[in-house]
């Protein structure tokens, strides 16, 4: 519950930063998104909307939660007079993602807990083909190697799945070393 409070300003952080805050909420809890059902001041009502977009990358609700869990985000992004209906969307295509595929297991770094926190939910990823082609892309919370497979595939005109079967990721670090 304190956790939850300094995170979105109505407890006092006390020299903590919110990444420290936010990894040691997200390690020491054995908590779902049933967790996230706080009263919001005005002011970290924005706040709390930014800590369901992390809390869905990560955790499964119940299965009880669920249908009730993702009517309401449905029925807040399919009402774009309601000021937070693009996070809503962002929410539930977490949720779906954490569902299809578990959730994420690497906490958010400091820099990307700053880009949610202004709002910011994808970053462009540079990726290499073959013969020196970039390619920049998207990534989002929980974008994973999939989505991005059938990205690159859609803008090589490459539509069918057995198509998409053929292709991989590597990552390139430490100067070319792959991994």
């Amino acid at each position: 519950g304190v956790a939850i409070m300094k995170f979105m300003g109505d407890h006092p952080l006390r020299g903590q930063s919110e990444q420290f805050v936010i990894c040691t909420f997200l390690k020491d809890s054995v908590l779902s998104c049933e967790c996230l059902i706080v009263l919001c001041c005005s002011d970290s009502c924005q706040k709390g909307w930014r800590l369901l977009y992390i809390l869905t990358a990560f955790y499964r609700c119940s299965e009880v939660l669920k249908p009730f869990l993702l009517k309401f985000l449905r029925d807040v992004c399919r009402s774009p007079e309601v000021l937070f209906h693009g996070i809503a969307k962002a929410c539930e295509q977490n949720l779906r993602k954490t569902f299809q595929f578990g959730g994420r297991s690497v906490y958010p770094s400091s820099m990307e807990l700053k880009a949610i926190m202004a709002g910011r939910s994808s970053k462009r990823q540079l990726f290499l083909f073959p013969g020196g082609i970039e390619r920049h892309l998207k990534i989002k919370t929980c974008s994973v190697a999939l989505d991005v497979i059938e990205e690159l595939c859609y803008e090589m005109a490459l539509q069918r799945l057995e198509a998409m079967d053929e292709y991989t990721i590597f990552i390139v670090i430490n100067r070319g070393t792959l991994y």
